[in-house]
């Protein structure tokens, strides 16, 4: 059995701090993350999405609070959909390289076997290999459900944004999880159906979706604490 995380940024709204020029504006995170909560109620302020294997060994690291490991510390590999910095498109990336403000994500873990796990990395690192980049026309995603988009001709099935990609991903790994059984894997085939036709993707639905299906626990990357119980409930530190 192999372990798989999905890790999701936290937006952060401080338009206070922005108007003061303390802090720049990050207008696409903060507005994802503001409309897509329209739709999501009660979700966590997610703007973005990772997912993230572990290094060879199994190790995906240490948070600063471990004893002998006082900084943090992420072996592994991350996958996504991004325009952020350098990168353009479906990527992999060192976790080191992602991770660089642990207190801004939160992330779950499944556990799935060997096949399960093979299965969907080689789906994902063939993605990779035929990235076609990330337009801004692919924003709109987030914003508009399929059928609009393709009603405009601005659909472009040959691209991702971070939480269709992360769907993917779940739909390939669900079947071999051991945390649901067949039926609910035909389930989450029928909600993938929906989401791919008709909802609005965004990296909230997508940790919403994945907490009902699988009834898993969210947890700090900073810390390794539970931060949301497995019914997604915030939980006393």
């Amino acid at each position: 059995m192999k372990k798989v995380r999905y890790a999701f940024y936290i937006a952060r709204f401080d338009l206070l701090n922005v108007i003061r020029g303390k802090r720049k504006p990050h207008l696409i995170d903060d507005g994802i993350s503001l409309w897509t909560g329209l739709f999501n109620w009660f979700t966590p302020r997610y703007s973005h999405w990772e997912g993230w294997i572990a290094r060879v060994d199994g190790s995906f690291g240490f948070p600063g609070t471990l004893v002998g490991h006082p900084k943090q510390i992420y072996h592994g590999t991350c996958y996504t959909s991004t325009m952020r910095g350098d990168d353009n498109g479906t990527v992999s990336r060192p976790a080191s390289t992602v991770f660089k403000y642990p207190n801004r994500w939160e992330f779950i873990e499944f556990e799935v076997t060997d096949g399960s796990f093979e299965e969907a990395k080689a789906w994902a690192d063939e993605r990779v290999k035929n990235n076609k980049g990330y337009s801004m026309k692919d924003i709109r995603r987030f914003f508009m459900p399929l059928p609009v988009l393709k009603f405009f001709k601005w659909d472009d099935p040959e691209r991702d944004i971070c939480s269709e990609f992360g769907e993917g991903w779940s739909i390939r790994l669900a079947k071999y999880c051991n945390t649901i059984p067949e039926l609910a894997y035909s389930v989450a085939i029928g909600l993938w159906y929906l989401l791919l036709k008709i909802l609005i993707r965004s990296p909230r639905r997508l940790w919403r979706d994945l907490v009902r299906r699988h009834h898993v626990p969210t947890y700090s990357l900073a810390t390794g604490l539970m931060v949301r119980n497995e019914k997604g409930k915030k939980v006393k530190a």
